[in-house]
């Protein structure tokens, strides 16, 4: 893989869409997962492009012994078809160096020394986000002699509001000051940020369009900024809405959301379908479930009513 990884390049215009499914292997897709890769998978079958495959494994002490193979064998046995090798992030460091060093020669990114205690003890009521407390400083980041444990590398957005337009949401308006400010784009323990990998990976991997849950909507916003700051024209996102369990919570592995069972693909898939406004007809097959899905994909049902 460490070669697959060299191979990868910033690359603008690709000649087809290219979509992506990128998963953090702290544990197996549940119900979820599965929505968000469908639609992403269906996106772009429908328009006859690729998809393609990464595991955003970057964050070492998140990532499930394991996990990534189950992940790869679930979406084999839903009948995901993906183009090219899997991407692990793990493996990518030297593009996410490179792409720093870009950003720090442009007097992008920052030194913090800022500990999570004391960022919590400054925020008022109700603010969550960094509020720039060493930016006044001017510190930037010297690679030669700067050591990972020393602080933490932060970028500043060069525009207060932040916009684009969703595929599914339409247009969405960010305040940076309110709902993002100035984001780690390298730990303070050396371990890359998540939004400067999914950027540089996005970008390397040609993808076209993002479709995910809208609870990344914030991080579509951030790894935007980025890859215009890297040169780069940023993917169209899309961002549909979520599942929830009973008591109205998010599916995901912290509401300890069950893992999607490979034996039940049909009818699961089935399922994930109608969720996305898609109910199939009576398939006896999950191929001919999915030749159904992509032939009959329409992005506009997945439009949120008023």
């Amino acid at each position: 893989m460490e070669a697959i990884a060299r191979t990868l390049t910033l690359t603008d215009a690709p000649q087809q869409c290219v979509g992506r499914f990128a998963p953090t292997p702290s544990g197996p897709l549940h119900f979820g997962s599965l929505i968000a890769a469908t639609a992403s998978y269906l996106s772009a079958r429908h328009q006859q492009g690729q998809w393609r495959v990464r595991l955003d494994d970057l964050d070492g002490p998140r990532v499930v012994d394991g996990a990534c193979e189950a992940i790869l064998t679930q979406l084999q046995g839903y009948g995901f078809e993906w183009d090219g090798p899997v991407i692990y992030q793990s493996q990518r460091s030297s593009a996410y160096q490179a792409a720093l060093s870009q950003l720090n020669r442009a007097g992008r990114l920052y030194v913090c020394t800022c500990s999570r205690k004391q960022i919590k003890a400054r925020q008022a009521d109700g603010a969550h986000v960094y509020d720039a407390h060493c930016r006044p400083n001017g510190r930037r980041p010297d690679p030669a002699t700067l050591t990972p444990a020393d602080a933490a590398w932060r970028f500043q957005p060069d525009q207060s509001i932040l916009h684009f337009e969703d595929g599914f949401q339409g247009l969405q308006t960010l305040k940076v000051t309110d709902e993002l400010g100035d984001f780690v784009v390298k730990r303070a323990d050396g371990i890359f940020g998540y939004h400067l990998a999914c950027a540089v990976d996005d970008l390397a991997m040609g993808v076209t369009e993002v479709v995910r849950g809208e609870d990344l909507l914030t991080s579509s916003f951030a790894q935007r900024t980025l890859m215009l700051a890297l040169g780069h024209t940023p993917p169209h996102y899309a961002h549909h809405r979520l599942a929830v369990n009973h008591e109205g919570i998010k599916l995901s592995k912290k509401s300890r959301a069950p893992a999607i069972d490979v034996h039940q693909a049909r009818d699961t898939l089935t399922a994930a379908l109608r969720f996305l406004q898609h109910p199939p007809p009576r398939l006896q097959t999950l191929v001919g479930l999915w030749d159904w899905a992509v032939e009959n994909w329409e992005p506009e049902r997945l439009i949120p009513s008023n």
